[in-house]
């Protein structure tokens, strides 16, 4: 088959729209003639893998309009699109679908008007609530009449999360019958050309840093734990609107040297990062069912995280991780402090990690589901809807 995956965001940003684009290109590609449409300004090429770069350095309208084109150059004689998202990946993708015919299934892994409206403090609902009724004004109203439609007119949408999938049907009105959860698999072991000396109270986490991430309590939490570990120091890996304000609360809280931001890295810094570290924290409010867990997993870090619907379908409580419930700072410190000490609870969760990845979030097993969706959006005929 001729595939198309079109996606928001591409390495070396990270963010698990980035991170799943490479990998399932690399897996896709001995089998499909697999081209790539994605907004990077820095691309990272995958040999045997077409990719067409659309610029982010401009305005959104230029950057939309260009990557449109792009994927209605790039669809011709395609047999699908794979969309990974439902707004700047997904509308081009509806659209090209309308004009040219070429059908599309879509990755649904969060909702972006709620995200955008979270980032910008429009609301601080939960996502469940938000979508009873929504806060933010026109913009917002619209992004979700977009993502109502992008959604609506795929022939498959997948989640990787039952969660987000009852969700979806029940605010989007999406059909029953054209979802499929299809759960993450996490990132092959990366081979790293020595071993990292471990620093057993560094804490770190890799995200986007934007509001609903929640890189501020874990700086707040650094300064409750570093009453009882004094060396203990923060590694942050990520870019985004948030940096600012996150540096101004590590002086703040007098933490100038204790929290690192590294910005940009690549892949092979954050296994890097995960190896050298004594803790992985995934403090979000809101999450599908993110790859950083899984990638934590087979580092074999052991991690604490947010009781979120998706977290919590890998993360159990004392058995593959520590679960804490969204904004309890003083639970955040607290359970960095039991992995801190406690080695048998660390060497418990690792190893339950480590048995999850192979049972539940295996690559064979993503990949025969993938195969599968594929080969039902290629053979429907007709129209969606």
């Amino acid at each position: 088959m001729k595939i198309i995956i079109a996606t928001p965001i591409y390495p070396p940003e990270i963010g698990g729209p980035a991170t799943y684009t490479r990998e399932i290109a690399l897996r896709l590609k001995g089998t499909h003639e697999v081209t790539i449409v994605a907004y990077t300004d820095v691309p990272d090429t995958i040999p045997g893998v077409k990719l067409v770069a659309v610029r982010k350095a401009q305005s959104f309208p230029i950057r939309f309009v260009k990557y449109s084109i792009a994927l209605w150059v790039a669809s011709k004689d395609a047999d699908l699109i794979y969309a990974q998202n439902a707004m700047a990946a997904g509308l081009p993708s509806a659209l090209v679908s309308m004009l040219r015919g070429t059908p599309y299934a879509l990755k649904f892994v969060g909702d972006e008007a709620w995200e955008r409206a979270t980032q910008h403090h429009l609301t601080d609902k939960l996502w469940e609530d938000f979508l009873d009724q929504s806060e933010g004004g026109l913009r917002i109203r619209l992004m979700m009449l977009i993502q109502g439609f992008v959604l609506r007119r795929a022939r498959i949408v997948t989640t990787p999360s039952r969660y987000l999938i009852e969700e979806l049907i029940r605010a989007y009105g999406i059909k029953r019958e054209r979802t499929v959860v299809n759960y993450n698999a996490a990132e092959e072991n990366e081979i790293l050309p020595f071993a990292p000396a471990l620093l057993p109270h560094q804490i770190c986490t890799t995200a986007r840093l934007i509001d609903l991430k929640k890189i501020d309590g874990i700086i707040e939490a650094l300064a409750i734990v570093r009453r009882a570990y004094p060396d203990a120091t923060l590694v942050i890996g990520g870019d985004g609107p948030e940096m600012e304000r996150l540096k101004a609360l590590r002086e703040r809280l007098e933490l100038t040297e204790a929290v690192t931001f590294l910005g940009r890295i690549s892949r092979a810094e954050t296994w890097q990062l995960r190896k050298r570290s004594g803790v992985y924290v995934l403090n979000s409010t809101h999450e599908g069912l993110p790859i950083t867990v899984l990638t934590s997993f087979a580092a074999g870090i052991p991690m604490v995280a947010t009781n979120v619907p998706g977290t919590n379908e890998a993360v159990y409580h004392e058995d593959t991780g520590l679960l804490i419930e969204p904004g309890d700072t003083d639970a955040l410190a607290h359970a960095i402090e039991r992995l801190f000490k406690d080695g048998e609870l660390r060497e418990r969760v690792i190893k339950n990690g480590l048995k999850i990845l192979k049972e539940k979030f295996s690559w064979s097993a993503h990949e025969k589901i993938l195969d599968s969706i594929f080969q039902s959006v290629r053979a429907e005929p007709g129209d969606v809807a």
